[in-house]
């Protein structure tokens, strides 16, 4: 499946989700990422809303550590289309956009559907659910040494490129026996 990216998200809380951030890693690596500008008005009052968790556990204490990525909403809706258009353009087909949680696909259509694509899964995307497909001893093992490289990047765990890229090597591991290297 040499269309496949893997997307993770950020978002406030697990009641209420609101975007925060989104990551996407194609099987080949190519990386997207954006994230709210905590400085833009709009986009602090959705920070503002984030969980205890999110605010204190590592989410938001990972903000602008991907130069460039900073963006209010619709721009970060904007970005991420014209991203998936170019991937749609090199595949010569919809992208599958891999997750692991439902709730990362649906603000992936929402942030799409803000900025006025109508339909945004017919032209530039198909979900692909990989939720309880990875659950072995090599997914696992392959997460582990993909967060440690990431560290160099100071990229941890819940930041939603870094879990992006756990997804791919976790997939990679399980279905084709390889492990990734950054």
């Amino acid at each position: 499946m040499s269309n496949l990216v893997f997307l993770d998200t950020a978002f406030t809380d697990v009641a209420q989700p609101k975007l925060l951030s989104l990551g996407f890693v194609t099987f080949d690596g190519h990386e997207h990422y954006v994230e709210l500008d905590l400085d833009d008005p709009a986009s602090a009052a959705t920070s503002e809303n984030a969980s205890d968790f999110v605010r204190q556990g590592g989410v938001l204490g990972q903000w602008n550590l991907v130069p460039g990525s900073t963006a209010c909403f619709p721009e970060m809706g904007q970005r991420t289309a014209d991203w998936l258009q170019g991937q749609a353009t090199r595949f010569g087909q919809p992208a599958q956009i891999a997750f692991d949680d439902d709730v990362d696909f649906e603000l992936l259509v929402s942030l799409l559907r803000d900025i006025g694509q109508p339909d945004p899964m017919s032209e530039l995307a198909r979900p692909f659910s990989v939720e309880g497909r990875l659950e072995n001893f090599d997914g696992r093992f392959c997460v582990d040494a993909v967060y440690e490289q990431l560290r160099k990047r100071g990229l941890g765990v819940h930041h939603a490129l870094a879990d992006a890229h756990a997804l791919r090597a976790a997939w990679i591991a399980v279905n084709t026996g390889k492990r990734v290297r950054l």
